[in-house]
């Protein structure tokens, strides 16, 4: 998912350090960015990396509160939460 404003992508995360690999059950996955008021377009899709089939079912964009981090792929590549999360280590 990547989020523009203007000719400038603001927020991207293409899930790199959490793909999903092999043969799977229906199982919903997030990605979560934020998106700001001024923001152009909002842009998703999959990839397909060597063969296989990919099914996509229920996308639904939702609006989430500041208590969710967001995720945001980093210069080095993977993806960073922009602060910490789970500290409880529940759920």
């Amino acid at each position: 998912m990547r989020v523009d404003k203007g000719n400038a992508g603001v927020a991207f995360d293409n899930m790199m350090d959490r793909p999903i690999k092999g043969t799977k059950d229906w199982h919903s996955y997030s990605v979560i960015l934020d998106v700001p008021q001024d923001a152009t377009g909002i842009f998703f899709g999959i990839l397909l990396d060597r063969t296989g089939a990919v099914w996509l079912n229920g996308v639904q964009f939702d609006v989430v509160g500041a208590d969710v981090p967001a995720m945001q792929v980093g210069s080095s590549g993977s993806s960073q939460l922009k602060g910490p999360a789970n500290l409880t280590f529940e759920g």
